[in-house]
């Protein structure tokens, strides 16, 4: 009998696994009436980590927003509110601009605005709320403590080596078992070709061909010698935008490290054999 495909959906509370320090200080500055946008790729958790913030804010008025392709009407009174602005990538650039542009004149308490790379990039060459700073949470794959609290003792060296804590891949992984790279593709190689899309042809992809090449954590200053790209924070730092590699301190060193192996393959071109 096949298995019944995975339903992502957003988690909070106790069921929301790791970063509750990054929860509780987006909870505490949203309170105090700061804009934030949270950045990260698809399926890393923002949702989840902006509803798990705004649950200990049940005295405040919330108005949620699931941006699709076509923008809806701004009808609510949202002066005073917090307004969460979920998935701006979904928009083109020019629709981005026009909806925050509309957003200022609403004058709401303070704004939530969650995105990839485009709405980053947005963020970063236009002023579009004017008199309002927009403080930066980027996000990344889980921690190997968050990855063993979400997925327990079973099998988490496999699921660290094929998804590179990334949280939606290690969910996917704990649904479909060792049948995941059969089973579940459906659903992991759209987002992995949607990862390999966004890296490009450009220096992320070559940073990217390194670690991979290295197939072990490096410093940074290492990687940039090597690849001879001297702004390799700017270029690491989209690629952990996006998950596509996690930057730790491991024995009180910075390191770099491409360790999800289905996009590393996918990238290369070599086969998804599952090996235990």
């Amino acid at each position: 009998m096949p298995l019944l495909p995975f339903i992502p959906r957003p988690v909070t509370g106790g069921n929301h696994i790791g970063r509750q320090g990054l929860v509780r200080d987006l909870r505490r500055r949203v309170a105090n009436g700061e804009s934030v946008a949270v950045i990260g790729g698809p399926k890393l958790g923002k949702t989840s980590l902006v509803r798990s913030a705004l649950e200990g804010l049940a005295d405040r008025r919330v108005i949620e927003m699931k941006l699709r392709e076509e923008l809806s009407p701004l009808r609510e009174e949202m002066s005073g509110a917090i307004l969460v602005l979920d998935n701006l990538d979904h928009l083109p650039v020019e629709r981005i601009e026009a909806l925050l542009a509309r957003v200022s004149t609403a004058e709401p308490g303070n704004v939530i605005l969650t995105g990839g790379d485009r709405l980053r990039a947005v963020l970063g060459t236009t002023s579009l709320l004017p008199g309002t700073s927009i403080r930066l949470y980027p996000l990344s794959v889980l921690l190997d403590g968050e990855l063993r609290q979400l997925v327990g003792g079973m099998m988490v060296t496999s699921i660290a080596m094929w998804t590179g804590n990334h949280p939606y891949l290690a969910k996917l992984f704990l649904h479909y078992g060792e049948a995941f790279l059969s089973a579940g593709r459906e659903q992991w190689e759209p987002l992995i070709r949607q990862m390999a899309e966004e890296i490009g042809e450009g220096a992320e992809r070559r940073v990217l061909q390194y670690l991979i090449d290295c197939g072990k954590p490096v410093n940074p200053g290492k990687a940039a010698i090597d690849t001879g790209i001297e702004e390799i924070k700017v270029v690491a730092d989209r690629l952990v935008y996006m998950g596509a590699i996690s930057r730790w301190i491991r024995n009180d060193e910075a390191t770099l490290f491409a360790g999800c192996r289905l996009l590393n393959n996918f990238v290369t071109g070599r086969p998804f054999d599952f090996v235990k």
